[in-house]
């Protein structure tokens, strides 16, 4: 399913896709992916079963426990009452499509995403090599502002189907304006809870920064060989087809819940 963040999420969507009989050949890509992130926007706050869409403004999580064990790092813990607000409020600051070239380029931006909730972990992880035990009880309050997606893709046709399609090329740069920490860990006192926040707040900044150039190999390395398999059987005009009727379909629902 897509989040409908970067346009290339939004492609993300085609592995889920069933082929469409509605004809919309009308409208062109362009205008499909923005009715789809339109519909998509106003959506979010309902959900949509039929398609195993979970209401997603706010996203939340009541209770999940996990259990790592790898080597030396053996973990238990969970995440419970987890409430991600923000989704739905993304702004396309700019996005084109050229039939000619069959380029797409992209600028979308969230203002704002806060996560509220907490987690529990205890046990023992390696670093470089050396076990760290380690015990944690927080409470989140976590807020990202200006995170910006800005990219590109091109579709070209599909290496193993001549009426189907492929991205050929893929670029993609996200951005984070700030990032606030404000957690709550019980085991630990007022000066190393704020000393900690303030490490993670930058951590974050900095990961953002340093991760870039990894970016693109990960997405063709893992992403663009499932996604690019779906695609190689559709056409555009059937790629932009699906997304138009996906679109009525979610503004017929009528989702009115505000979030």
């Amino acid at each position: 399913m897509i989040a409908k963040f970067s346009l290339l999420a939004l492609l993300v969507v085609v592995a889920s896709a069933s082929p469409v009989t509605q004809d919309t050949s009308m409208v062109n890509y362009g205008e499909a992916v923005e009715m789809f992130l339109d519909a998509w926007k106003k959506m979010l706050p309902c959900g949509y079963a039929p398609d195993n869409i979970p209401v997603m403004a706010p996203l939340t999580v009541d209770f999940y426990a996990f259990d790592y064990n790898n080597g030396e790092t053996n973990i238990v813990g969970n995440v419970s009452n987890i409430r991600i607000s923000g989704l739905n409020n993304f702004q396309v600051l700019s996005g084109s499509f050229n039939p000619n070239t069959l380029r797409s380029t992209y600028d979308v931006l969230y203002p704002e995403i806060q996560i509220f909730g907490s987690y529990e972990v205890e046990g023992v992880i390696s670093i470089a090599g050396f076990p760290v035990p380690i015990r944690q009880s927080v409470l989140i309050n976590k807020k990202l502002t200006d995170w910006r997606f800005v990219g590109d893709y091109t579709f070209a046709q599909s290496l193993s189907n001549s009426n189907g399609l492929r991205i050929s090329d893929f670029n993609l740069h996200y951005f984070v304006g700030d990032v606030k920490v404000d957690n709550w860990d019980k085991y630990l006192d007022i000066a190393a809870n704020n000393y900690f926040n303030d490490i993670f707040g930058s951590f974050s900044l900095l990961f953002t920064q340093e991760i870039q150039p990894y970016i693109k190999p990960f997405y063709g390395k893992y992403v663009l060989p499932s996604i690019n398999n779906m695609l190689s059987n559709l056409s555009l005009t059937q790629l932009a087809d699906y997304f138009a009727s996906q679109a009525e379909i979610w503004n017929n629902a009528g989702c009115a819940v505000q979030s």
